[in-house]
């Protein structure tokens, strides 16, 4: 697929997101192409949120569309696709990351029998906060600020401010109900402004907020 990730596409009217669903759940791959293009950036920033390193995000945001492409003969007509396809992203995210914790357990047991290590272990999540304090740029804090979060935390966090999606649209994707949603979502913000406020303790109101280091400046919405 020849898609600009770093391209924000225009907005897309919903009836012509339900038009180009349509056509590529008949065989049309222009316009699978077309979604692809729409939410492919978007999907990459989900991913890095799970993962953590940006090559394995790109990896597993364009698994995630072939396997939405090769599923798309269960898609429901009508339905709204972000939901439908940003599941299929999470599930892929999640299992990489349990074989993630396969690898560095099966490392770790090779270091206990050989001093000398079989393999390196690397984490790309490994910096610490402290170390990007410095930098002063909110979208690193943010980032970092991220990674301190709990998994339910942090992918709830990614799917409102980095994916934009409702409320009804995320409990879709987690499986929880509405009621769920919001208060998951309540307490995510929350840890997070406080890890925040680690960083910009003598400047509160000018910390970062999830929206604005994910580079969104859109109202909240209910």
């Amino acid at each position: 697929m020849s898609v600009d990730a770093n391209r924000r596409p225009a907005a897309l009217p919903v009836a012509d997101e339900i038009r180009l669903v349509s056509s590529a759940k008949h065989g049309d791959s222009a316009s699978f192409e077309a979604l692809v293009e729409r939410y492919l950036g978007k999907a990459i920033g989900v991913a890095m949120g799970y993962v953590r390193n940006r090559d394995d995000a790109a990896e597993l945001a364009q698994d995630a569309f072939l396997r939405a492409w090769r599923a798309l003969s269960g898609f429901r007509d009508g339905e709204p696709f972000a939901p439908w396809f940003f599941r299929i992203l999470r599930n892929g995210c999640l299992s990489f990351l349990e074989r993630r914790k396969h690898r560095r357990a099966l490392s770790i047991d090779a270091r206990r029998d050989d001093d000398s290590p079989a393999f390196e272990l690397r984490d790309e999540s490994a910096r610490r906060p402290d170390e990007l304090v410095d930098s002063k740029h909110a979208h690193e804090a943010f980032l970092a600020a991220l990674d301190k979060l709990s998994l339910p935390h942090r992918e709830i966090i990614l799917l409102r401010h980095v994916e934009d999606l409702e409320y009804a649209e995320i409990a879709t994707v987690l499986e929880i109900p509405i009621g769920t949603v919001m208060s998951r979502l309540f307490h995510a913000r929350r840890k997070l402004r406080e890890h925040l406020q680690t960083w910009f303790p003598a400047d509160e109101e000018r910390a970062p907020t999830a929206r604005a280091a994910s580079g969104r400046g859109r109202p909240e919405r209910a």
